[in-house]
């Protein structure tokens, strides 16, 4: 604080003794002398209004000042247009008088109304050939060179617009005369300049017979300034000539070019050679063009000359257009040859640096680290040494910065696949490179190698959060400016490469490696968008704002709404500049747009309110009036109509002028998103605001605003839906595209909803078998010896494998026996079914197992009903007391039959097995309905049924009995004892 404040220099005394002097100076009392005009210049300069456009530009141009002939001359293609014959009559003839004695800007007001007139055609080609051509032909050999050239660009420009005839006649035969070798320098230069104009009208006849003579001889004129300037026209005098005469008399002289002793010849060799790649056959490439480059950029990296940043410039174009005709050693020198570019000059010294640490002492200043700018400048004029290490650090940064811009070409050279072996190292120098220069340039087609890298694109990953970290703000506006198709090219390479692996199948690993990579560039850009709204950069932190609105493309709606929806909202909030404000409301109205859940976006719309439109300050509430404007252009009218018509009409009424004088602008636009006649109402609000305005308004701006609204609100048609939708046909598609993509994320919510409801409900059942097995297996494991034993030999003699029981394991013989002795009982039995059916006629039921509870076997259907079922015994059945147990049941069921009518059909015990468990619930409702159709009956049932209802009746109500159904396979049988079983209580 003890120090004494400085400025450039300069004590702060003396700043502010030299700030009130300027301020003196600026008084505004004082009176302005200076730039008045006299009586007699007013006089003259004043031109009566009567007269018409054509008598006006004569007087002028006769008697005018230079101001007013300049103004004349310049408004002459227009006066041409709408006074063509007195124009051309009177005018141009004055205007070709006074050109050969007026000033340089008179001239180049008239080269610019000649190319004018020429592009309109507003004359005949003819008549411009005898009047402006003339005088641009006369003009071009003016002694003052910079007049020259003005009228040498304009006949450059009108050659096309003329016919041939004209050409040949009249310009052909002055660029030969401007040729000779008698002739100036300058000459020369415009003759090359003109042939390769003339090249372009001419066949390949004409070419070969009155200009190739000329263009051989300006080839190997003495000057190296003629011999470059043609050389620059020489492709596009051998796309006239065509393949042929371009290989017998064009490529002899391009060789012979390529090797001229000057630096500017031999580049206009490489860039010539470029341009003809596309017109040479594969057999010249082969020949002729591969070998002369190689040889041609071996020499400029042995010499290290001033053609390498050119040859580094064309790298690029040559390469891809020599892709076809190269072979594989060739492609490894030019990624050699290129590798070699992109490092050039970052490992030789001396540098800058050295260069000033060679300074003699004595020129350092008292610190003895720094010197004045002043200084500097003095010795770098003076020192031809520092002044030629200048230019090679410069030479050297040209090199690495055009590398830079070739690498999207290169990539594309040398393949995706071959990227990481190939291109990667000098990438990755090139994104480290000390100079700006080179980090912008390669910046900037980032998107593009990201792109050509396709599914391999994350090997560059690394390189683009370096770019978003970078500490140079315009490496950082590179990167940021093509945000948008970096991040989809990420997107859908690392898409594309898990496709390619797992198939068409969504694999987890390809969305784990994508949230992976954004996980790692989400910080980045929102550490370059803090490091932006730190610095005095608005235009920057405004663009980058405005591409985070891109992001809903590539990012979850989750993922936004966490990590950027509070950031732009702090954008909006505090004090920044307006263009940082708008890029902010934008972005969040787009983030509303596309983020899927109802709530969120509700929030966002109530957060937007509440900031903006409640907001104390009215700027924020003008900048509501602003976000009204985006919120139109990105959502339906419905949307609109319902979260924010209403808040605008109340800003009408605000207390700060300023508002509502915005407010007013805004309302024709209000009127444009109502539909009748869902929104008659927000018609009747707006038409209330209006009146109220126009009548209590007493601001003199704003009473101004609301009468131009209210003249524009007449010419706006309310759209009817269902009368004028035809002639809105463009417009309400648009709104009804909006609005489907609106409905559509609702229903996606819902949807979303109910599938997670569904997942939920349908692991709940799961849980439960899952328990229910282990319950069993756990009481499985802890039963008895003897169950174990008597459930094994059960499986056993039902012919499945047994299981070696713990008491002692049978044999396999055994096991064979007992499978092959039930395989012939099932058989024995299937053929006696076969026997019967054939003698009865009737079809025999198939069997059928019942269901039963866990740990026990369901009974086998019986076949052969001769034997009584209490006596015989089955493979699969409990034993002798199950089947007592079942002849007692069926003996009960016998003196419960006799309470039913003799219509009633009674089941067999065939049918009674053939029903389950499972069958209860239609049981049950059977048997109601059989109860009531026998209260309803005379007594009788129809005899076709196959089965019946037995029903019980008490004094509490009915009961319903299990069904039972008589099977048509054992209608033969009569000392067969129905089987039946008793039914679950309901």
């Amino acid at each position: 604080m003890g120090e004494t404040f400085q400025w450039g220099g300069m004590d702060g005394d003396d700043f502010m003794e030299e700030m009130e002097n300027d301020l003196r100076d600026l008084s505004l009392e004082r009176s302005i002398t200076t730039g008045l005009k006299t009586a007699e210049e007013i006089e003259r300069l004043t031109v009566d209004e009567k007269l018409n456009d054509v008598d006006r530009a004569l007087y002028l141009l006769s008697s005018g000042q230079d101001v007013q002939r300049i103004s004349v001359v310049r408004d002459l293609a227009k006066l041409i247009r709408e006074n063509q014959v007195e124009g051309m009559k009177q005018v141009v003839p004055k205007v070709r008088e006074v050109l050969h004695l007026s000033c340089q800007e008179l001239q180049e007001a008239a080269t610019q109304a000649f190319v004018q007139i020429a592009e309109d055609k507003s004359i005949p080609p003819q008549l411009y050939a005898q009047t402006f051509l003339q005088t641009i032909l006369q003009n071009i050999e003016s002694r003052d060179p910079d007049i020259s050239d003005s009228w040498l660009s304009v006949l450059l420009q009108v050659i096309k617009y003329l016919p041939k005839e004209i050409i040949k006649r009249d310009i052909l035969s002055i660029a030969i005369a401007k040729g000779q070798l008698n002739q100036s320098v300058q000459s020369r230069l415009a003759s090359c300049q003109i042939i390769g104009k003339v090249a372009t009208r001419f066949d390949s006849f004409m070419i070969k017979k009155d200009v190739l003579p000329l263009v051989t001889a300006l080839c190997q004129d003495v000057d190296y300034e003629v011999r470059a300037c043609m050389c620059k026209e020489l492709a596009i005098v051998a796309r006239g000539l065509g393949l042929e005469p371009t290989q017998s008399a064009i490529l002899p002289e391009l060789v012979e070019l390529s090797n001229d002793e000057e630096s500017c010849v031999r580049l206009s060799a490489l860039e010539t050679i470029v341009n003809l790649l596309s017109l040479l056959d594969d057999e010249t490439c082969n020949h002729t063009i591969i070998p002369l480059v190689c040889k041609y950029c071996d020499n400029a990296m042995q010499n290290k000359d001033v053609t390498l940043p050119s040859i580094a410039k064309q790298f690029g174009r040559l390469c891809h257009g020599l892709s076809v005709n190269l072979t594989e050693e060739q492609k490894i020198w030019s990624l050699n040859y290129y590798r070699d570019l992109c490092v050039f000059g970052l490992h030789e010294k001396p540098s800058q640096e050295d260069a000033l640490l060679r300074l003699p002492a004595t020129l350092m200043s008292s610190e003895g680290h720094d010197a004045t700018d002043e200084l500097i400048l003095e010795l770098l004029s003076k020192n031809p040494r520092i002044q030629a290490l200048y230019k090679e650090e410069e030479r050297h940064r040209e090199c690495r910065h055009h590398s830079a811009f070739n690498m999207p070409c290169m990539v594309l050279f040398a393949g995706a696949k071959n990227f990481k072996s190939e291109l990667y190292s000098s990438f990755a120098s090139l994104c480290d490179d000390p100079e700006e220069q080179v980090r912008v340039s390669l910046a900037k087609g980032f998107h593009e190698v990201a792109k050509l890298l396709g599914n391999s694109v994350s090997a560059i990953q690394g390189e683009f959060i370096n770019f978003l970290s970078d500490e140079n703000e315009e490496v950082v506006s590179a990167i940021i400016s093509n945000l948008p198709e970096t991040c989809e090219a990420f997107s859908k390479g690392l898409d594309q490469g898990h496709t390619k692996i797992f198939g068409f199948r969504k694999d987890r690993n390809r969305v784990l490696k994508t949230e992976n990579f954004f996980a790692e560039v989400i910080p980045a850009l929102l550490a370059a968008e803090a490091r932006a709204a730190k610095s005095r950069n608005w235009r920057l932190h405004s663009d980058i704002l405005d591409r985070f609105s891109y992001l809903t493309r590539c990012l979850s709606s989750e993922q936004v709404y966490q990590k950027f929806v509070p950031v732009v909202f702090n954008c909006i909030t505090s004090h920044k500049p307006l263009p940082v404000h708008l890029a902010a409301c934008r972005t969040i109205c787009v983030f509303i747009k596309h983020n899927k859940k109802q709530e969120q976006r509700q929030e966002l719309c109530s957060r937007l309110i509440e900031e903006c439109r409640n907001h104390q300050s009215s700027r924020y509430r003008r900048l509501f009036l602003d976000v009204c404007v985006f919120l139109i252009e990105i959502f339906s009218k419905s949307f609109f109509n319902q979260y924010f018509f209403e808040k605008v009409l109340e800003l009408a009424e605000d207390p700060i002028p300023n508002v509502r004088l915005r407010c007013c602008s805004l309302l024709p636009l209000l009127k444009s998103q109502l539909k009748l006649p869902k929104d008659r109402q927000l018609l009747q609000q707006l038409d209330l605001v209006v009146r109220k305005l126009l009548v209590m308004e007493k601001d003199r701006d704003v009473t101004a605003a609301i009468r131009q609204a209210a003249t524009d609100m007449d010419k706006f048609q309310v759209v009817v839906e269902s009368l004028t939708t035809k002639h809105y046909f463009e417009e309400d598609v648009l709104d009804q595209k909006k609005e489907d993509e609106e409905r559509l994320l609702i229903q996606l919510e819902v949807k979303e909803k109910e599938d997670n409801d569904k997942e939920t409900t349908s692991t709940k059942p799961e849980r439960r078998r899952t328990e229910a097995k282990t319950n069993e297996r756990n009481i499985g494991s802890a039963s008895t010896p003897a169950k174990k034993a008597s459930r094994l030999k059960a499986v056993s003699a039902s012919g499945r494998k047994s299981i070696p029981s713990p008491t002692g394991p049978p044999t396999h013989t055994a096991n064979r026996a007992s499978s092959g002795q039930a395989g012939k009982k099932a058989a024995t039995k299937l053929a006696r079914a076969k026997k019967t059916e054939a003698v009865n006629g009737t079809p025999t039921t198939p069997p059928t197992r019942i269901p039963s509870k866990a740990g026990k076997k369901s009974p086998a259907p019986e076949l052969n009903n001769n034997t009584k079922p209490a006596i015989r015994r089955r493979a699969d059945s409990d034993g002798y007391l199950a089947a007592a147990s079942r002849t007692a049941r069926a003996e009960r069921l016998k003196k419960k039959e006799s309470s039913i009518p003799s219509s009633t059909s009674i089941p067999t015990s065939s049918d009674v097995r053939r029903s389950s468990l499972g069958n209860l619930a239609h049981e049950r409702r059977s048997s109601l309905k059989s109860e009531q159709s026998h209260k309803g009956s005379t007594g009788s049932l129809d005899r076709k049924s196959t089965s019946g209802d037995v029903t019980r009746r008490s004094s509490g109500g009915s009961i319903p009995q299990p069904r039972v159904t008589k099977s048509p396979s054992l209608r033969t049988s009569g000392n067969t004892t129905p089987k039946v079983r008793r039914a679950a209580k309901p």
